[in-house]
């Protein structure tokens, strides 16, 4: 009976140690008979016993065989399912043991002593054993397996060598102790931050860039750099409704430029150097009628650098801020100037962008034109885009002001000039309206410009611009150029844009003149050599 109980012992041992059946056989080969010299002495003294007694063992004995003969066949199962196997041999050691406390007390008693030394030997044992399985198989898995049963040892009162049937599930543990490792789950770990990165994107508020360089002449440094080279000429002629030509000239307008500008841009910085020339012989035929009298001249219309970074960007140099929805008129804050293809004159500037949110940018400029900057505006404008219920327009609120004029000259004029833009496209590549007022030198004779008009694309003419302004009592204000006797409050012109190949692109324009009553034909024919 003791020899089944050991042997039972010995196979949870097995299966929760872990180590192979040669290593086993030769660490427990001098506690194996020491253990069988107490189980023969404990064998002598339960035989003086009484009959009720040799009856309890005898019960003992086939409860312990009807256990081996389980645990047998759960041990062959082990080598499939490890968890499996060490809850067999678990309920396997509570039966033996509940069996030996039922049926042999005494005995029990009287083998609890030898019990004890065989322990302590198994722990040396088992300690062995750990060392050679972590010898082999370092995988980190093993170690929480075995850590889990401290009680295992107090199941191995004698590691006999009677155990030679579970000996080749013993040699095939390890390998089911590395299977159900928690590695297999640690990839699901790790790619919940790779779903986090992939949603990202989706909730980016920045918005889409345009770019400046579309097809770069080369590429330095992972800098694209473009050359723009193109030649300009203009005529203008005026249809006198009015007054009497006095002139009587060809053209009133007749001029010429050549433009040359190098551009540089990467993914969040832009650059640009633009150079216009005009030949002087033009400039003098207009004005002194002495043709070839004067020298050849240019103009520093940009130079600047840009660089942004999330929702800041800082942009300092030299540039004009033309900001028109048409082509005439509008663009009050930064001056009231009209005309066929006008623009405003390049100033020095710092300016500074900020993304506000996903409907909102602002833009922040310092101007300054003074030789020794005892002049100075300030200059600030908000865009407004997709406002919930107002998707479809485009809004623009500008203020500009000379206020660090005061720094200087405390007897400076400050002038205040505030602007409403919007621009709705109707029927997108087709129909677009908008319109804009201003309300210009607020702080002391106030005046309301207000503009209007669509703009339409076709495939015969690339863009068509209808357009008027309205300025009340428009002489007494000033706003006007040309003969005052003829002032006009209501102006209109008409712009029509039109590629001609994709080298040459002509413009033309039919419009008041000055904010007289007359009107002018105007042409300009862009030829881009580059």
């Amino acid at each position: 009976m003791k020899k089944m109980f050991l042997a039972t012992c010995l196979l949870a041992a097995s299966v929760f140690a872990a180590p192979s059946a040669e290593d086993v056989k030769t660490a427990t080969e001098k506690p194996a008979v020491e253990a069988k010299a107490a189980v023969t002495k404990a064998k002598t003294v339960a035989t003086k016993k009484k009959a009720k007694v040799e009856k309890a063992k005898a019960d003992a004995t086939k409860a312990a065989e009807t256990a081996k003969v389980a645990a047998d066949a759960k041990a062959q199962e082990a080598a499939k399912a490890p968890e499996a196997a060490k809850a067999a041999v678990a309920d396997v050691k509570t039966e033996a043991k509940a069996a030996v406390a039922e049926k042999a007390p005494a005995a029990e008693v009287k083998a609890q002593d030898a019990a004890k030394a065989v322990e302590a030997k198994a722990e040396a044992v088992k300690a062995d054993a750990a060392a050679a399985v972590e010898t082999k198989a370092p995988a980190e898995p093993i170690i929480p397996a075995l850590a889990p049963t401290p009680e295992a040892p107090k199941a191995e009162p004698a590691p006999v060598a009677e155990v030679k049937a579970p000996a080749a599930p013993v040699a095939e543990a390890p390998a089911p102790v590395v299977a159900p490792a928690p590695a297999v789950e640690v990839p699901t770990a790790v790619e919940a931050p790779a779903e986090v990165a992939a949603a990202e994107p989706a909730t980016t508020a920045s918005r889409k860039k345009k770019k400046m360089i579309e097809n770069a002449v080369f590429t330095v440094n992972e800098i694209d750099f473009d050359i723009n080279a193109d030649f300009e000429l203009e005529a203008g002629k005026v249809f006198w409704t009015s007054e009497d030509d006095q002139n009587s000239d060809n053209f009133e307008k007749w001029s010429g430029q050549a433009n040359f500008a190098i551009l540089a841009e990467t993914n969040n910085f832009k650059g640009k150097l633009a150079v216009a020339f005009y030949p002087g012989d033009l400039k003098t035929d207009s004005e002194n009628h002495a043709v070839g009298s004067a020298e050849d001249y240019f103009t520093l219309d940009e130079a600047w650098a840009y660089q942004s970074k999330d929702w800041f960007s800082f942009r300092v140099g030299r540039w004009d801020n033309t900001d028109k929805n048409g082509d005439y008129f509008g663009g009050y804050i930064d001056g009231y100037k009209n005309g066929f293809l006008s623009t405003q004159d390049p100033e020095n500037q710092f300016e500074f962008g900020f993304l506000a949110g996903e409907n909102m940018d602002i833009a922040l400029s310092l101007i300054s034109k003074s030789a020794h900057l005892n002049k100075g505006d300030l200059r600030l404008v908000f865009n407004f885009h997709d406002l919930p219920s107002l998707e479809l327009f485009d809004i623009q609120l500008g203020y500009r002001s000379n206020v660090f004029d005061k720094i200087h000259d405390n007897d400076a004029k400050i002038a205040h000039n505030v602007s409403l833009k919007v621009r709705a496209p109707i029927i997108p590549d087709f129909l677009t309206l908008f319109g804009e007022i201003a309300l210009m030198d607020m702080s002391e004779d106030l005046v309301a410009p207000l503009t209007g008009g669509i703009e339409m694309n076709f495939k015969t003419v690339d863009r068509v611009i209808l357009e008027a302004e309205f300025v009340n009592d428009r002489k007494k204000n000033g706003y006007y150029e040309g003969n005052p006797k003829h002032v006009k409050d209501v102006l209109g012109a008409l712009y029509l844009e039109k590629a001609l190949t994709d080298r040459f692109s002509l413009s033309a324009g039919f419009h008041s003149y000055g904010a007289t009553r007359d009107y002018m034909l105007s042409g300009n024919l862009v030829g881009r050599i580059n």
